[in-house]
């Protein structure tokens, strides 16, 4: 593209023909500054324009451009894209503008722009100082990092972190990144990291420092939808921050019981109401390969495309299957002309131009057989693709995911693009960077299976899938749809769409690979330094900020407290406190012996309170009457009560009327009042006499109650009483001599005795977590240690410096580059024919499989005796997995050591020749792994020549090899 080469000003209305958004331009003004920029947007805001303006600002300048991506399938997206957008016209001129490294594939690495994949980035620092530009920096004026929220992969997030630190300060960096919750996290560190790089002086150095673009924009806003079996309601209220009130009864009612798989929607019913309310085409996430190719299958009855689009289906599945194979077109003619004669004129037709022509078509549509024939035949005769993914896709409906080819894929990924696919069942590897963007994307559970068993979506998770609704310049609203399941609602899908978005996080593990690239070139101290670098140090740090104010706060506040304590020693304290709880637990125990005394004397006198008559003096006690001691009062009369029992109507010694219950008298006196002094007296009303203390007596009443307090007699005490007070009053007496006692205020002294007590738990409690926080620091340096006595264990150092295994596994790229480099070096891979090394290489790096995965193929001889030594010049690739294992385990190492012999048979199988579609017939494996299986290979096959101190024989294989494994569809 001419006008990228230019040396004059750019200009955006000619790069970008549409209005650019507030923080489009806000990063493009920082870029054209000089300025490195963190951007933080929402998927489909047009993140990837600030990406392109980068990399024409840097052409216009005579610059080069790296572009990093976090997967193969996206940088060949990118490649793809770039050679259109920036050489459309292929100019000889242009033809090298564009480059691609992916590891199996190299395409003009010196190009001005280049895209690879983060890992490619970071093996090129690697070979360079830190914090300098070396050869193969040479002219790099920017390094774009698209997703670079992958920061947080669990597998992969180290090497982000690592181009990051091991980058040169001086190239302006672009960060391209999803929405996360702490984006000025992020660009305080990358800043940090930039201040700080060795050799920096930043007073003279141009130092590309970070500015933060974090945006919510979104061009086409989402608008959320529930799906239930009576239709789709609004998921979210007017507000768009809260469940819909409709929903909530529904809700509640769920929650009591869980439903039925009859009582939610079923596939049929929701692409129904998609199709209804004209919400194609569709993402439908499914977070298993199975569910998405079963889904495909039950829309066997289903057609969502228009004659004119099936047309357009069926012409770009003939290309893709027919251009440029001209074996592949005579063998279909000679088929079909023999098979189906009525087909053969109109496909040769066809074939003639590869045109669209509209006679094969009309025949294809009035004869459904002849269709379907047709593209089954060709399933099966181009391997490409299984004939229960084709046919339904000339109905516009298909599936993505893993297991599928890659080319197929592609093929999906563009007539979804186009609008001709209408619905696409997709896994959640989708929502990774692809540019898929729909309508409507369906989230068809809540929940996915992983490692340690079925766990919620992620707010960020739910968000990266839903961002692909909406299609910018087409649809003015991106609708989301979750549906409705046996285990979650619309609460659930609820509080997913509006909850806050997790922290970016660090998941920084240290390699072998790590450690033998670093101390190559630096020093144990400065390799340190470097580690203390990571974004896990930075987060680690952040937290412990905040734990060093709470102890100073802590600190000072318990400073105070002893002051005011000054001169009082813990002891007395301690014993003064002790002193204090006894005397409140003896008191609880007589409050029991008291209980326990009149339950038992209750039950004594029980028989005499029958023999009662008026004139009688008892004393009282009980709940009811709210009496903390025992009260005299006379038995005045006696009333009828519930039932048999009755009650008796009693004056106090405090001249006040009680009605009472027998239960209620404690003790009875052996006198009585005399009987004409009780009938003087004037009774109550005893229709409304409540229970308990009453009114107060009259005059004659309070002539009597003199004489009761008379006839008061001492209450028997049981011996365990006496002996409880007087356990009581000897500690008080040790309490008023005590000398904290003679203290003007003992009550609030005692007070801040124990708020000291608790601070200085607190203050324990924080530096725990402080020290816990300090050695989550320290543990990367620990693991990086012993990932060093590993190595020397193995002889792979000498000292620091590494030895010729060393170097070996510090050119390797893998999982575990020491496991890699110990089977290299080991003798085991020499005089292995090209197919045996493929498929002994393929073990090393095959990972734990699937307990029903199955093949027809064993693996030979020459592979089985490489895997059991019985030479004893030779260590079998068990024995040598065996001590690396042993070892790891000491460190607590926990670096994968791969050796799946599963699949050799299938490796050397396709080595051997064997056809594709007879490969995929015995084994279980799906396409996709196949290729993966197989592309993996290819990688560390073609990592052995580059290798030193190996030998030719074994170079030379390697390259065989490859060559071997390296055909169509590979």
């Amino acid at each position: 593209m001419k006008q990228s080469l230019d040396p004059s000003p750019l200009n955006l209305d000619k790069l970008f023909p549409f209005e650019l958004d507030e923080f489009q331009q806000e990063a493009i003004t920082a870029l054209t500054e000089g300025k490195s920029v963190v951007i933080c947007a929402p998927t489909g805001s047009g993140k990837t324009v600030i990406g392109e303006y980068a990399i024409y600002h840097a052409l216009e300048r005579g610059k080069r451009v790296f572009y990093t991506t976090p997967l193969k399938a996206l940088s060949n997206q990118k490649f793809r894209n770039f050679q259109d957008q920036f050489c459309p016209e292929l100019d000889q001129e242009e033809q090298n503008l564009v480059g691609l490294i992916t590891g199996d594939i190299v395409i003009n690495a010196n190009a001005s722009i280049v895209i690879m994949t983060t890992e490619i980035f970071r093996n090129m620092l690697y070979r360079t100082p830190i914090g300098q530009v070396g050869t193969s920096l040479e002219n790099v004026a920017t390094v774009i990092l698209d997703e670079c929220h992958y920061i947080s992969n669990q597998d992969r997030g180290t090497v982000w972190e690592e181009s990051i630190i091991y980058c040169p300060p001086t190239i302006q960096l672009v960060a391209l990144s999803a929405t996360i919750g702490n984006p000025k996290d992020l660009t305080n560190w990358i800043n940090q990291i930039r201040k700080t790089a060795p050799g920096i002086d930043l007073n003279t150095d141009t130092v590309s420092l970070c500015k933060l673009i974090n945006s919510n924009f979104r061009p086409v806003p989402l608008r959320f939808y529930f799906s239930s079996k009576t239709g789709l309601s609004s998921l979210l209220n007017q507000k768009q921050n809260a469940l819909n009130p409709c929903l909530k009864s529904k809700g509640q009612q769920n929650q009591k019981r869980r439903l039925k798989r009859e009582d939610c929607p079923n596939l049929i019913t929701v692409i129904r109401q998609l199709y209804q309310e004209d919400l194609l085409p569709a993402i439908y996430v499914i977070f298993s390969r199975r569910g998405c190719d079963q889904s495909v299958q039950k829309l066997n009855s289903l057609t969502l495309v228009s004659s004119e689009e099936s047309h357009a289906l069926q012409y770009n599945l003939l290309t893709f299957f027919l251009s440029r194979n001209l074996p592949l077109q005579e063998n279909l003619l000679q088929v079909v002309q023999i098979e189906n004669l009525p087909l053969y004129q109109p496909l040769l037709n066809f074939l003639s131009n590869l045109s669209y022509d509209a006679d094969l078509f009309d025949y294809l549509r009035k004869d459904e057989e002849a269709k379907i024939y047709l593209f089954q035949l060709l399933a099966k005769k181009c391997q490409l693709v299984r004939g229960d993914q084709l046919e339904p896709l000339t109905r516009g409906i298909a599936a993505h995911h893993a297991g599928i080819l890659p080319v197929w894929k592609e093929l999906v990924e563009q007539l979804f693009e186009a609008g001709l696919v209408k619905v696409v069942f997709a896994t959640a590897t989708l929502s990774a960077g692809i540019n898929m963007p729909a309508r409507t994307t369906v989230i068809s559970a809540l929940s996915k299976r992983t490692d340690t068993g079925h766990s919620m979506l992620r707010p960020s998770e739910f968000l990266q899938i839903a961002g692909r609704a909406g299609r910018r310049g087409m649809d003015k609203v991106g609708y989301v749809i979750t549906v409705q399941t046996p285990f979650e609602g619309a609460k659930e899908a609820a509080y997913l769409a509006t909850a806050d978005l997790e922290p970016l996080k660090s998941c920084f593990t240290p390699s072998y690979g790590m450690v033998l690239n670093l101390l190559q070139k630096q020093t144990l101290e400065e390799a340190k330094h470097l580690l203390e670098r990571s974004f896990a140090e930075y987060l680690a740090q952040l937290e412990l900020e905040p734990e060093k104010r709470n102890i100073a706060s802590l600190t000072t506040e318990l400073t105070k407290v002893d002051i005011d304590l000054a001169g009082l020693t813990e002891t007395d304290l301690f014993t003064y406190e002790k002193l204090k709880a006894r005397l409140k637990e003896e008191q609880r125990l007589l409050k029991i012996l008291q209980q326990q005394a009149e339950k038992t004397h209750r039950q004594k006198i029980s028989p005499q309170l029958d023999k009662l008559n008026l004139g009688a003096l008892f004393y009282l006690k009980g709940n009811r009457l709210k009496l903390r001691s025992p009260h005299l009062a006379v038995l005045v009369a006696i009333l009828p009560g519930s039932g048999k029992s009755y009650d008796y109507l009693c004056l106090g010694e405090d001249n006040y009327w009680y009605r009472v219950k027998r239960n209620d008298v404690v003790d009875i006196s052996e006198t009585y009042l005399p009987l004409n002094v009780i009938k003087e007296l004037n009774l109550p009303d005893l229709d409304t006499l409540p229970f308990g203390k009453s009114h107060k007596g009259d005059e004659n009443c309070a002539k009597i109650h003199s004489q009761i307090r008379d006839h008061a007699f001492s209450l028997k005490l049981a011996p365990e009483l006496i002996e409880q007070q007087q356990r009581i009053n000897n500690i008080q007496e040790k309490i008023d001599s005590h000398p904290f006692s003679q203290q003007k205020n003992p009550t609030r002294l005692l007070k801040l005795h124990r708020q000291r007590l608790k601070l200085r738990e607190q203050l324990h409690i924080s530096h725990v977590r402080f020290h816990k926080l300090q050695s989550r620091q320290s543990y990367y340096w620990e693991e990086f240690l012993n990932l060093i006595d590993i190595l020397r264990e193995f002889k792979a150092f000498n000292g620091h410096e590494p030895t010729t295994l060393g170097q070996v596994c510090a050119t390797i790229r893998g999982e575990n580059e020491l496991w890699l480099g110990l089977v290299i070096m080991s003798g085991s891979l020499e005089g292995l024919e090209s197919h045996h090394l493929a498929a002994v290489v393929s073990a090393l790096i095959t990972e734990t499989l699937r307990h029903d995965t199955w093949t027809n193929y064993s693996p030979s001889p020459e592979i089985l005796n490489v895997f059991n030594y019985s030479d004893e010049n030779k260590v079998s690739l068990r024995e040598i997995r065996r001590l690396l294992c042993e070892s790891q385990s000491r460190y607590d190492i926990t670096i994968p050591v791969w050796l799946g012999l599963e699949l050799t048979g299938v490796i050397e199988q396709w080595a051997l020749g064997t056809d594709w579609q007879e490969l995929c017939n015995n084994t279980s494996l799906d396409e996709g792994d196949l290729v993966r299986l197989l592309r993996r290979t290819i990688d560390l096959l073609l990592q052995i020549p580059q290798i030193p101190n190996i030998s030719r024989y074994l170079k030379r294989s390697a390259k065989d090899a490859v060559t071997k494994l390296k055909r169509f569809p590979i």
